[in-house]
């Protein structure tokens, strides 16, 4: 993965970060995950990675949110996280639509 695609990613999760913590709801991790999904697929789709790339941008994302977290989420579990997220092929816009505004 380059640089500028490591940086669009954290942008990415950074503009939609400052979207979820100006929400009434809490931002929890069934909405993170439903974020990187859609994420992972959107750029997957519009060919910004590679499909064997999915993982490491699932990654990338995760140490993000997990950053926040005071990484509070073990490796155990980042594996299976990830896993989820790559697995998934849904897209919605409407979660993504933050970042894109």
């Amino acid at each position: 993965m380059t640089t500028q695609q490591q940086e669009m990613i954290i942008g990415d999760f950074e503009k939609y970060m400052r979207h979820a913590i100006g929400q009434p709801q809490p931002f929890t991790l069934e909405g993170f995950v439903a974020f990187a999904i859609s994420l992972v697929n959107f750029y997957e789709g519009s060919n910004l990675i590679a499909n064997n790339e999915r993982a490491a941008t699932a990654e990338l994302l995760l140490k993000s949110f997990n950053a926040g977290l005071k990484n509070s989420i073990t490796a155990a579990d980042q594996k299976e996280i990830i896993e989820l997220i790559i697995s998934d092929f849904s897209l919605d816009y409407s979660i993504l639509s933050p970042i894109f505004a």
